[in-house]
């Protein structure tokens, strides 16, 4: 199982270990570190991958104020030099995807350096998937694929897919969740957004029908 960063990974990686006396088969739950192509490296070509995905827009936002919090109140994880350094400039994510588009060449690069310190938006999923092209030529290795709002309906699903047919919760499931709603992006900033991640929101989409494929999809889809 992948664990692409800001996906739900704490949450249903809490639900696996809770139930790791149950598991039927062998299920490693790899890391932060952990890409397609490396587990065909690490494990062979004809390993299966499970993972959950998430609208890049949103992703964008939990990501920077994730950071921006150091991982708090769940985890506390310092910033590095570079994060330090990207936060001085920008203090709401808004503020960062406008920059993307603006005139003054200073601002735009501090954006684009921005976009390559802080950890979960250099690890986007294109670092953990590959491009489109990887994505669908691993396609045939893929049992699980679902977009993160649908986690939750396709749990028993998943959970039986992964080994663990019989599964209990655990009383209190570890979440990654922001202690207070984040701001929605304007629709400048979206837009600014979606032209400089235009991979991006073309991987998520992908992975998407991949996950309808396989029956992951948005409930009464």
């Amino acid at each position: 199982m992948l664990h692409i960063g800001k996906t739900g990974g704490s949450y249903l990686r809490s639900v696996l270990r809770h139930n790791e006396a149950r598991w039927t088969r062998p299920l490693h739950l790899l890391g932060h570190g952990a890409t397609l192509n490396g587990t065909a490296k690490r494990f062979g070509a004809d390993r299966q991958l499970a993972f959950v995905v998430r609208d890049p827009l949103s992703r964008f936002s939990s990501a920077f104020y994730s950071r921006q919090r150091q991982g708090r109140p769940t985890y506390n994880s310092q910033w590095s030099a570079e994060e330090a350094a990207a936060f001085h400039w920008f203090e709401t994510a808004e503020d960062l995807a406008i920059a993307l588009t603006s005139p003054q060449e200073r601002e735009k690069s501090a954006a684009l350096f921005t976009f390559h310190a802080i950890q979960h938006l250099k690890a986007n999923l294109r670092h953990y998937l590959g491009g489109v092209n990887t994505l669908l030529a691993a396609q045939d290795n893929i049992a699980i694929c679902v977009d993160l709002p649908d986690l939750d309906a396709h749990l028993p699903k998943i959970m039986a897919c992964l080994g663990v047919p019989d599964h209990d919760m655990p009383p209190n499931p570890k979440t990654h969740k922001a202690p207070n709603p984040i701001p929605n992006l304007s629709p400048r900033a979206e837009a600014a957004l979606r032209a400089h991640w235009a991979e991006e929101f073309e991987l998520y989409e992908t992975a998407c029908d991949i996950a309808r494929q396989l029956g992951f999809g948005p409930a009464g889809a």
